[in-house]
């Protein structure tokens, strides 16, 4: 593996980057063949998040909804917030397939919600801090919305505390996706929810092993960057640079390991 890009910092570009990024993968994002981990892992945050009749939940940056709906049958009302129209408009279909009546789709900046400072009591968002550029800002928004005692989980990918191996971790996720930024580092999330006032409750880390082509068939990787990833991990199982994703080889191709944080926290 050559020296990765430093993880980089967002652009004038970057708004316009996520969006042409998310509105080619919309089609795919649910798409389990491709993306079974990213879906079979939903219930670990449902289950963390402990929904109830009463509550008026939040999904920032909620892509397809995808958490919103899955919190949806259990809960009073959800609102689920997203820059990108084309992965708003698969929620509204997928919602109205599941025949979901209490689902609300609203296009907006998650770092400034459409809603009420004080009055949601449970708020949520999932693998979108490494691609916005003021993650601390997002989890501002989040402890704003937030009503007294209201809980707060952010569930997204935790790299690795040793630097050079979280460099080389962001850049390969960037090779994949460009609208990649950072991946928060293990821990650092529930720092930033203390630093904000919240008070974190748990902190869970899970590693989930994954094939790499159904992983760059569901960002709709451009070719030249797929090969990147693809010559970062022949390298690594050829005794060169780690990668920090411990690449293996399989009878069916490459596999690689991620690992995803669970973060769990409340408004005092």
């Amino acid at each position: 593996m050559t020296d990765p890009d430093l993880p980089r910092e967002a652009d004038g570009d970057h708004a316009a980057r996520l969006r042409a990024s998310f509105t080619a993968q919309a089609a795919t994002f649910e798409e389990p063949t491709l993306n079974a981990a990213f879906t079979a892992g939903l219930g670990w945050l449902v289950e963390a998040a402990a929904p109830r009749a009463i509550d008026r939940c939040l999904d920032l940056a909620a892509g397809t909804g995808l958490v919103g709906r899955a919190l949806a049958p259990h809960v009073a009302h959800v609102t689920c917030v997203d820059a990108t129209p084309a992965m708003l408009a698969q929620g509204r279909a997928a919602a109205e397939s599941e025949s979901l009546t209490n689902v609300a789709f609203v296009l907006g900046d998650a770092t400034a919600p459409v809603v009420p400072p004080g009055t949601i009591d449970l708020v949520v968002t999932r693998f979108s801090l490494h691609h916005v550029p003021d993650p601390e800002g997002l989890l501002r928004a989040m402890v704003a919305a937030c009503r007294p005692g209201g809980r707060i989980v952010v569930h997204d990918l935790a790299s690795s505390p040793d630097p050079e191996l979280a460099a080389c971790q962001d850049a390969i996720e960037t090779w994949r996706d460009d609208s990649h930024l950072r991946a928060p580092v293990v821990g650092e999330v529930a720092d930033l929810l203390r630093r904000l006032g919240a008070q974190v409750d748990r902190t869970d880390q899970r590693t989930y092993t994954r094939p790499l082509e159904p992983w760059l068939a569901q960002s709709v990787t451009a070719p030249d960057r797929a090969e990147q990833v693809r010559a970062a991990f022949a390298d690594e199982l050829a005794g060169g640079r780690p990668t920090g994703f411990r690449a293996e080889q399989r009878e069916d191709g490459v596999w690689f390991t991620q690992t995803w944080e669970l973060t769990v926290a409340h408004r005092p």
